[in-house]
């Protein structure tokens, strides 16, 4: 793991855009080689660890990255601190495939908030508005504060636990403990911000609408990962104490979901809507990691893959929009079905995979997310239709809205997608579509 730190290292200072995307390219084939020769759970018991989930996400990091490359070609051709970009991006490969494979507890909160500092990088240097200075504060300050009592709680684990390594880090240490519910309530409040959930979500939509479509790329792809991954290994920490806290977290995920429903239905910007529809994912996903079982590990390790890529999609699908017509309003971006045809079909295959169609691997992620939660209560089943309901509802609010009715009569020249847009988007959706076939290979 230490080669592929120096070299992502030496990539950085390289920056150049040659050589990083064909550099992501290879580090993707090496961690795949890499981790194929061992069969275990976990390939190696040190400073730096990989595990299935570990793997994954780390491929969707550097899958994200080189897209994130490809649609930000304005900035190279057009010589706007291109160089800077490149190493903000390299900057954020590195820190993010640090936390991923990092197996130390302090180290672990260091690489986590250090990767709050590349995706602030390019929210205020390449935003759009001014009011992108707002978007970084409120970023900084609901996750950083959020993460003080992580940090303090870390720190008592290793105090406890005589050791920093992850893997040693058992429950059984801490049975002489009183009030575990509330130590493990604090130690996930970070986890819950960056995810984010419903109360916390505030931040999510204003870094997306001023951060550039690569910022929103990451973000959306990669970044809300990050808590999802670290509730994963938290709660593996605090097992028998999750189910105090388990009601706790399948209220808050769905109600507070098919709140954030109800609001994409009334928006009116293209970002808002799609961020605002990570949120309401994201409470699912919460909701399934509290039920406390098998399918909702499983199918969080799934939404997190699709929902990256799907997400991501959507995003760049506003960006290509946005360049068009200079705006992200609903009023002005309609009727695109008339005018670009061939974006229709890509609007309409994101669409119905943000909704979870069953041609994509969103559908295994509901799935497994709703058993999981209808076999800790078969009570939320009304509260599950409701949900679905709203997710179809605000996926095709989207679709329609843009590709249907009367066109903007002020636009005089509206061009179709060219080759660089469709290979971006072909390459978010071929891993959705084929990993539908092999979702095992997550589950080793």
């Amino acid at each position: 793991m230490l080669k592929l730190i120096m070299i992502l290292i030496g990539l950085w200072l390289v920056s150049n855009l040659l050589s990083i995307s064909s550099m992501t390219i290879v580090l993707t084939l090496l961690i795949i080689i890499w981790i194929g020769k061992g069969n275990t759970m976990f390939s190696s018991i040190s400073y730096f660890s990989v595990d299935s989930l570990s793997w994954f996400l780390i491929l969707l990091t550097l899958w994200i990255i080189l897209l994130m490359l490809i649609s930000s070609n304005g900035y190279f051709t057009g010589g706007f601190y291109s160089k800077k970009f490149c190493s903000v991006l390299c900057m954020m490969t590195i820190l993010l495939v640090l936390t991923f494979s990092c197996y130390d507890l302090l180290s672990f909160y260091v690489y986590f908030e250090g990767s709050l500092i590349p995706i602030y990088l390019l929210i205020v240097g390449w935003g759009y508005q001014p009011e992108r200075l707002q978007a970084g504060i409120y970023l900084f300050l609901y996750t950083i504060l959020a993460s003080l009592p992580l940090l303090i709680s870390l720190i008592l684990m290793v105090k406890i636990n005589k050791g920093f390594s992850m893997e040693f880090l058992s429950i059984k240490k801490f049975s002489n403990q009183s009030n575990l519910e509330f130590w493990f309530f604090f130690s996930s409040l970070a986890f819950l911000v960056k995810l984010p959930t419903f109360f916390a979500h505030l931040w999510l939509p204003k870094a997306h609408v001023e951060a550039p479509v690569s910022g929103s790329m990451m973000l959306a792809g990669v970044l809300l990962k990050l808590g999802c991954y670290g509730l994963m290994r938290i709660m593996l920490f605090f097992q028998g104490f999750v189910v105090y806290l388990s009601s706790f977290f399948v209220s808050l995920g769905l109600v507070g979901g098919l709140f954030v429903g109800f609001i994409c239905l009334r928006q009116v910007d293209l970002k808002c809507l799609i961020a605002y529809s990570s949120v309401s994912h994201m409470g699912l996903l919460l909701a399934g990691l509290g039920s406390w079982g098998l399918w909702g590990f499983s199918g969080a390790l799934y939404m997190c893959v699709a929902h990256g890529l799907c997400s991501s999609g959507l995003f760049f699908l506003s960006g290509v929009a946005f360049e068009r017509s200079g705006s992200r309003s609903f009023s002005i971006n309609k009727g695109f079905v008339s005018i670009m045809p061939s974006s229709a079909f890509w609007w309409f295959m994101f669409s119905i995979g943000n909704l979870g169609a069953p041609i994509v691997l969103n559908l295994v992620g509901e799935l497994g997310l709703i058993g999981s939660v209808l076999s800790f209560s078969f009570l939320t089943l009304l509260i599950l239709m409701l949900f679905s309901f709203m997710g179809a509802a605000y996926s095709l609010y989207l679709f329609s809205s843009t590709q249907h009715g009367q066109f903007y009569s002020g636009i005089q020249s509206f061009c179709d997608n060219l080759v660089r847009e469709h290979l971006v988007l072909f390459l978010h959706f071929i891993p959705l579509f084929f990993l539908i076939f092999e979702v095992d290979l997550m589950t080793y």
